[in-house]
């Protein structure tokens, strides 16, 4: 990852516009200077702290409910299953999978650990759970621990308690956590025939509850603050100081680990420190102008990041990560960007995510043309899962269409050539042949972004041997 870390590095010092980006961070400024050093341990701050601020607000808006209900909406503490594929429309998190049904917890552990059992089935499923800091602190289902039920106990950073010898001990060290279930599903009415089945047998309660039969789980209070906001959109618009103060309270519950303890003292330098609070006021004008504007151009970095990924991850015009991914040690930029563009990613042996901007020729995409993207026989993605494609706006949201369809995959009855060839036409137009190969883009005049999903890759993806065909402009 250190090339990924120097593009970084260069791609945020030229967005810190008007700033004298001086490598000594000791230097002495001017009243009227601005301090470049302290505005880039504010930067990296910011970025330190985006992935448990992006948890701590999509547990907020995802929790804000009184019961359970079918968009993988759940009270803290308690599962919530989607029993149909999302729409246009579907804000609560970035660039959501259309191949499995979510059944979810964001969990807050800081009142006590969770009991949860998981039922014995024999669809592909796959259940990571993330802490506050976007890592994958255990990844649960087919690949790992089989298609048998699981009985488990998942304890938080300050439990010392007892735990039955009966269940699987899995320990966070934030209180956070969210855990992302995906049961496969072909489409909704398998979803609801096979899948609901295995999502109602899901329990999540106190493991102080665990031999109580009579317990159930309490209502929600519903915070009027977070109805039809979208956590994203929350953070990425939220003042710096409000945003920092926010941070320093999480790191309270969800401390960092051992190897962010030089970040974190340096960060000090500022004011960051678990529990603290900001003061913009130490620094002099130029500066605070500065610090302001770390938000916009750490949005800007992501952005360029997007359409300009490292040359080392292209294949094609996809950006493909094959390492690195639910398991970011110091690397904060990509624990950062990642939840930018596809938050709750797995690891990479469970599901990996080629992301596009660009077809073949590195122009954007744009609904006012046609793209097909063409699998010889030989090259069809290899996979010991499945993989799809899919359509989402810039923002990573899905693309309205009028035939309600957001992805093309593996799992469905897809049109093969005779040569066992395979071609997936992008467009806005419905296709005169192969329409079952069609994925709707937007109308004329706007962009687009394509998602290419493999679940459980086979070795030739995760070592590179195997690359990703291009998406091409129809001429």
């Amino acid at each position: 990852m250190k090339n990924l870390a120097s593009v970084v590095l260069f791609t945020l010092s030229t967005l810190l516009v008007g700033c004298n980006l001086s490598s000594n961070e000791n230097t002495q400024t001017r009243s009227n200077e601005v301090d470049a050093a302290a505005v880039k341990l504010v930067t990296q701050a910011y970025l330190y702290s985006y992935p448990s601020m992006t948890m701590d607000y999509t547990h907020k808006v995802s929790a804000n409910v009184e019961v359970s209900n079918s968009l993988a909406k759940a009270p803290i503490n308690q599962w919530g299953s989607m029993h149909q594929f999302p729409k246009a429309g579907f804000t609560s998190v970035v660039r959501p999978n259309l191949d499995t049904f979510y059944s979810v917890i964001y969990a807050d552990l800081s009142d006590g650990p969770l009991y949860i059992e998981i039922p014995a089935t024999e669809r592909y499923y796959l259940i990571p759970i993330l802490n506050a800091h976007g890592d994958v602190i255990k990844s649960l289902g087919s690949r790992t621990t089989g298609q048998e039920a699981l009985k488990i106990a998942l304890l938080g950073p300050n439990f010392d308690g007892q735990v039955d010898s009966d269940l699987t001990v899995i320990r966070s060290t934030t209180s956070l956590n969210w855990l992302l279930g995906r049961v496969s599903a072909k489409n909704n009415e398998d979803g609801k025939l096979v899948v609901s089945e295995f999502q109602s047998k899901l329990v999540a309660k106190p493991l102080s509850e665990r031999n109580n039969l009579q317990y159930r789980n309490p209502k929600g209070t519903i915070n009027q603050q977070y109805v039809g906001v979208t956590p994203m959109d929350v953070v990425d618009d939220m003042d710096i100081v409000q945003y920092l103060n926010e941070s320093m309270t999480l790191l309270v519950n969800n401390p960092g680990y051992a190897d962010d303890a030089p970040l974190l003292t340096k960060l000090q330098q500022v004011g960051f420190k678990a529990g603290g609070s900001f003061d913009l006021n130490q620094f002099n004008e130029a500066t605070q102008a500065a610090i302001q504007q770390v938000p916009q151009n750490v949005a800007g970095a992501f952005a360029k990041m997007t359409a300009n990924p490292p040359t080392k991850n292209l294949q094609n015009g996809w950006n493909v990560i094959t390492s690195g991914l639910g398991e970011y040690g110091t690397e904060y930029f990509l624990r950062a960007y990642v939840t930018k563009v596809g938050y709750g990613a797995n690891q990479a042996v469970d599901a990996i995510y080629p992301n596009a901007a660009v077809d073949t020729d590195g122009q954007k995409f744009n609904g006012s043309y046609k793209y097909v993207l063409h699998f010889p026989a030989d090259k069809i993605p290899p996979v010991n899962g499945f993989w799809s494609l899919t359509m989402y706006d810039t923002k990573g949201f899905l693309v309205d269409n009028v035939i309600d369809r957001y992805n093309l995959s593996s799992m469905k009855d897809l049109t093969y050539n005779e040569d066992g060839s395979l071609d997936l036409l992008v467009q806005f137009e419905r296709p005169e042949n192969n329409e079952s190969n069609w994925l709707p883009s937007p109308p004329a005049g706007e962009n687009f972004e394509l998602t290419f999903r493999m679940y459980y890759p086979k070795d030739t993806v995760l070592n590179r041997t195997y690359i990703l065909p291009g998406v091409k402009r129809v001429k």
